[in-house]
């Protein structure tokens, strides 16, 4: 049974009895024209992971591999240490192979061509994707294979397709598979889930109990490796006299989808499930016309209800695109070649309906100056009947109303108009709500594409759907104009029965890229959607910046004589001004991009920085204390005399990525300019409307107080000569779409390394095997986030994660001084951001993960340790007890104010530095102005305890709590130094 209304969906496995497990692909698989390919498994060491704790089985059959565990870490460490040895080269017919044809780019703009007789010819290729993306947000994906049924709980988008591949990869009945948690009927495309979804049932079946796979960006290679279902090529020859003379249509492939990944793996290829030819048929009468198609395969895996909608994108798109290329209005066009009086008529209704009007070509031009881009799209399907009769067959029609983001490349469907004349009366409104499921479900994976680093995170709704899920389209249903053939229309309010037509989705996909054209000019002729894909073709030519290469201008003498024309543009000490602007006006950008612009100064932590203690938000003028001087932020408000109101993107784009002010000044490197020029373009963009979006306030900058010969700017061209790489992020391609999200937003907007990093004598960040070392900035110690972390208990991935979000780890203690207003910052981001962060930070650690059980019984052993106070340092021990015991002592009475973690496992008692430690007495734990929701604050001492007492304190608590480690130097000359200087983080 597939995932319905009358499905009762059953609660998911028992955590007892639940397993996970980790795939291992094949290091090359692809699937091109029918004809899989991948190395083979020679050989699998089953030694190598024999003394792996929690290891349950290792799977293998043919060329799948996996690993089952008692939980994901320990699945994921087998995964690592398995040896396996796969064949030189990828298994497959010579023949075959030579002669299967590369994917098309299917998003080039091809040149007409003039042929005979002064006629023009238009040609283009069209391609549909085995998987529009890897899914829609990371889950878990679960299944239990018992011998009389199979349950899945996947978030499949064709759950019929899915239903069929199980059933003949494991030897079940269809009637035997129940799916849930996916869509109620199949819909445009298949996702990666329904092969995490074969992934776990095969596993299921294979250790007799249930199986989770986790559904994330890691099955994104496979979208790549299925490639197209398919392609097909339309060529028309025309004149403006007299239109389209010629027409020819023609499908590639007799296969137009791939089945899940496992069943190829399995069983090496494509299984005979079907032997049918392509369906394709001419529906325009465009003179001369001709449709080629493959013959019926014995190899053909067909999905039935896919090839219309491959059939209509592609034919809908092709006859836009000869529309435009003879000046005519879509909608007439198509009307004028459509000899069916029935299906003109549905056309003029929905037309009608929809209120079309002809435009001259698209809307780019109209809001040249916005971010948002608005377009319609119209696109008209003819299903035929079951028994091949057109007459009685489906016809639908669409008008679709859609705006797209400019910054963000989002597209929102703000309305369709559909029209489906199916020969019998409906009940509107019961389509109507269907035709709602239908596109939310069916087309949400189409507008959302592949998200690249710079996609921001969703927020989801408590039910665990997306928010955006809660946003109703607005549809308007025509009836089709009653006819002898087509019966009478139901009236309105009138109880009609439902008759709901696959062949009214056909037309989705097409309208939807036309309309996507009609905004932004461009033509997409491969779904999906994809917002980096429009971003990608909406984004203006990119500034190149040359990055130095470090390892040759490494003195004044050799930058002296540099050639290279990027270098001497970087080291050129005077800059040109860039003229200002008026400021733009308040309603230029969308709420999406300023909500996408305040999650990027969040993520950036802008406020912490260019806000007084005494101020307002983002006006500037705080001190910050550097060896070379006192530097004071600026005013980020709005204001056009003393903020930024006069910035043009170009002049803020620069001071961003080059430390260049856009007066021409350079600016210093305390403001991190050296990370933030890894933010992407959309990200800048939307960061700039946010900024210009907020209140202006009149602020004037205090003057930096720089020692000679700091205090001359141009110098600092010199040190972004020898220092500064002003290249965008690239991803790492090696690893996963996780890490290096969590890459971008640690290493770019985050800037960690700005505290986390030692500096040279020249203030610049060190690299290699110092990076994440840790640094002293300002009296706090940012510790090292790598392998020389001080930590008693390591660092694991879900405890950086439970601190950046929450501000607190059960076994590392809170967020504390210039940490705290941090972590307030990422409390504003989505959940799978600060995730991200967590798993790169977590990347440098270099320490196999340790089972959860393990590191409680390491905190247990400390603190044990700790449970008894030592004999010495008596004036320490009364300090204590007088004005920490209450809090940091664990007892059998309830106190509002216990604290959350063991002193034992506070990492700054384990440091080689007292500097946080006595920072924290003397200032307490909170941040100033920013309060953090879920950690209690502790007083400060400064005014309570005299720097003897404090100082008596320090010692005490490093040896009490330090399990062992060397007593501190110097505690009582640090003490006075904090309270007389404070610091400014």
């Amino acid at each position: 049974m597939v995932s319905g209304a009358k499905a009762v969906r059953p609660k998911y496995p028992s955590a007892d009895t639940l397993l996970y497990a980790e795939v291992i692909r094949p290091p090359e698989y692809r699937l091109r024209n029918g004809l899989f390919t991948c190395r083979a498994l020679a050989a699998v060491d089953e030694n190598s992971v024999a003394q792996i704790k929690g290891l349950v089985q290792l799977v293998v059959r043919g060329n799948f591999v996996a690993l089952v565990a008692r939980d994901i870490q320990s699945a994921r460490l087998a995964a690592r240490k398995l040896a396996l040895v796969w064949a030189d080269e990828a298994a497959a017919d010579a023949a075959a192979s030579s002669s299967s044809r590369a994917p098309a780019a299917c998003n080039a703009e091809s040149a007409l061509a003039e042929v005979a007789d002064g006629r023009q010819r238009t040609a283009r290729t069209y391609g549909w994707p085995n998987r529009l993306r890897w899914g829609n947000r990371p889950g878990w994906v679960m299944a239990d294979a018992r011998p009389d049924c199979l349950q899945v709980w996947a978030p499949s988008q064709t759950p019929g397709l899915l239903q069929r591949d199980l059933a003949a990869l494991l030897s079940y009945d269809t009637k035997q598979i129940e799916i849930f948690d996916g869509s109620r009927s199949d819909g445009v495309a298949r996702s990666c889930a329904d092969d995490a979804a074969a992934d776990a049932a095969l596993l299921s079946q294979a250790v007799g109990q249930p199986v989770a796979v986790w559904l994330s960006p890691a099955y994104q290679p496979v979208v790549a490796a299925l490639g197209q279902a398919q392609r097909i090529d339309a060529t028309a020859c025309w004149s403006p006299a007299t239109g389209v003379d010629e027409f020819e249509y023609q499908l590639q492939s007799a296969a137009n989808s791939a089945p899940v990944l496992a069943m190829l793996l399995v069983n090496g290829g494509l299984q005979p499930l079907q032997a049918v030819g392509a369906n394709a048929r001419a529906l325009y009468d465009f003179g001369q016309s001709k449709v080629r198609q493959p013959g019926a395969s014995t190899q053909a895996y067909r999905a039935p209800a896919q090839a219309p909608l491959q059939d209509t994108f592609a034919r809908e798109s092709f006859v836009d695109e000869l529309a435009r290329d003879l000046g005519a209005d879509p909608v007439a066009f198509r009307r004028d070649h459509l000899t069916d009086a029935r299906g003109r008529a549905l056309i003029d209704s929905v037309a009608q309906q929809a209120q079309w009007t002809p435009e001259p070509d698209h809307g780019l031009a109209a809001a040249e100056q916005g971010d948002i881009l608005r377009g319609r799209g119209f696109a008209y399907a003819h299903s035929p009947a079951d028994n091949g009769d057109a007459e009685q067959g489906t016809r639908s029609a669409w008008v679709a109303d859609i705006e797209v983001n400019r910054v963000t490349g989002e597209v929102l469907l703000n309305r369709i108009v559909v029209g489906q004349d199916s020969g019998a009366a409906i009940d509107q409104e019961a389509l109507r709500e269907q035709l709602q499921r239908e596109m939310l479900e069916g087309n949400e994976p189409l507008l959302l594409g592949q998200e690249g680093f710079d996609q921001w995170g969703r927020a989801e709704a408590p039910d665990g759907t997306p928010a955006m899920a809660g946003l109703p389209v607005a549809i308007d249903l025509v009836a089709p104009p009653a006819t002898p053939a087509s019966g009478p229309v139901a009236k309105p309010g009138a109880s009609m029965p439902l008759r709901y037509d696959a062949g009214v989705l056909h037309p989705a996909v097409a309208v939807i890229a036309n309309a996507l054209y009609n905004a932004t000019g461009i033509r997409f002729r491969e779904p999906p959607f994809a917002a980096d894909r429009i971003r990608a073709e909406l984004a203006p030519v990119k500034r190149q910046y040359a990055a130095p290469d470090k390892s040759r201008w490494r003195s004044l003498a050799t930058v002296a004589v540099a050639s290279s024309v990027g270098v001497l543009a970087i080291a050129w000490p005077w800059k040109g001004a860039i003229e200002p602007i008026s400021r733009p006006a308040a309603n230029l950008y969308s709420a999406a991009t300023i909500e996408r612009g305040r999650l990027v100064a969040a993520a950036g932590d802008c406020v912490v920085c260019h806000t007084d203690l005494e101020g307002a938000e983002n006006v500037g003028g705080r001190a910050f204390d550097t060896p070379f001087g006192t530097l004071y932020s600026t005013n980020l408000t709005p204001d056009e005399d003393t903020g930024i109101g006069r910035w043009s993107f170009e002049a803020f784009d620069r001071a961003m990525r080059q430390g260049i002010s856009r007066d021409g000044r350079n600016l210093y490197p305390a403001f991190p300019y050296t990370a933030f020029a890894k933010i992407s373009e959309s990200d800048m963009q939307a960061l700039y409307a946010y900024l210009m979006a907020q209140p202006a306030v009149r602020s004037e900058t205090p003057q930096p107080e720089m020692s000679f010969p700091f205090s001359y700017r141009p110098l600092m061209a010199g040190w972004n000569t020898l220092f500064h790489d002003p290249s965008p992020f690239q991803p790492d391609p090696a690893r996963s779409e996780l890490w290096n999200r969590g890459a971008y937003l640690a290493e770019g907007l985050g800037h960690c390394s700005a505290c986390h990093t030692p500096r040279n004598a020249m203030g610049a960040e060190k690299s290699g095997a110092d990076y994440f070392s840790g640094a002293l900035v300002d009296g706090w110690e940012a510790p090292a986030l790598n392998s020389l972390s001080k930590a008693p208990v390591p660092w694991t991935e879900d405890a950086l994660y439970d601190y950046l979000r929450f501000g607190a780890s059960d076994m590392h203690g809170v967020a504390a001084g210039p940490m705290a207003p941090v972590v307030a910052g990422l409390a504003e981001l989505p959940e799978q951001d600060v995730r991200a962060i967590a798993h790169y930070v977590a990347s440098y650690s270099n320490a196999e993960p340790a089972p959860e059980t393990a590191l409680q019984a390491q905190a247990e052993l400390l603190k044990s340790r700790a449970a008894v106070s030592p004999s010495a340092l008596d004036a320490g021990q009364r300090v204590y007890e007088a004005a920490c015991a209450a809090c940091h002592t664990e007892s059998d009475f309830p106190s509002f104010t216990d604290a959350q973690t063991s002193l034992a496992l506070n990492s700054n008692l384990h440091s080689s530095t007292p500097d946080n430690v006595i920072q924290t007495i003397l200032y307490g734990v909170q941040a100033k102005q920013l309060e953090l929701p879920n950690i209690g604050a502790m007083p400060g001492f400064k005014d309570s305890l005299s720097d003897q007492q404090i100082t008596s304190l320090v010692e005490y608590l490093r040896l009490r709590f330090g399990a062992g480690q060397p007593g501190w130097q110097d505690i009582a000359g640090k003490v006075a130094h904090y309270r007389a200087h404070a610091g400014t983080h």
